[in-house]
């Protein structure tokens, strides 16, 4: 589900990087950012750990995508976004923060619960420059699946 975000998302991109291709040289065309709607993956991570979820493994794992990919992880500012999000997490207003919205008290207990079991210990640099879902386990297919369910319902 993530990666196929992902994949919209960078075909979208695609489109509009075309339709402004007639406008301007191929030559003065930046390559496509794999990082480029990261933010679909932080955010559900970042609520995670506003919610009380460990950030360990999943800063570790960040910083292996920005290693495999140092010039693309600086043109999306990935550093700065992740430093923001885990500052805002550890705030005690940081999940309305992140959200950019204000949660009852039980949709903030749907949405933690839903948020806990995400991870992206899984992401591999190959994965994310091939786009490739093979690698992702079910039970986080599930866990991610449930997550934007949750966030369906509360909006």
């Amino acid at each position: 589900m993530i990666f196929r975000i992902f994949s919209l998302l960078i075909r979208q991109f695609v489109l509009c990087s075309t339709l402004l291709a007639s406008i301007a040289s191929a030559q003065t065309q930046p390559p496509i950012n794999l990082f480029f709607g990261s933010d679909f993956v932080l955010h559900p991570i970042a609520i995670k750990w506003a919610c009380g979820g460990q950030s360990d493994q999943d800063l570790s794992q960040i910083a292996v995508l920005m290693a495999a990919f140092p010039k693309e992880a600086e043109r999306a500012e990935l550093q700065n976004i992740v430093d923001a999000l885990l500052e805002a997490s550890e705030r005690e207003a940081g999940l309305s923060e992140i959200l950019g919205a204000e949660l009852s008290n039980e949709q903030v207990a749907k949405l933690c619960i839903a948020a806990r079991p995400l991870s992206i210990e899984w992401a591999t640099p190959e994965q994310l420059a091939n786009d490739d879902e093979d690698g992702v386990p079910q039970g986080q297919r599930v866990a991610w699946e449930a997550f934007h369910q949750v966030v369906e319902e509360l909006q």
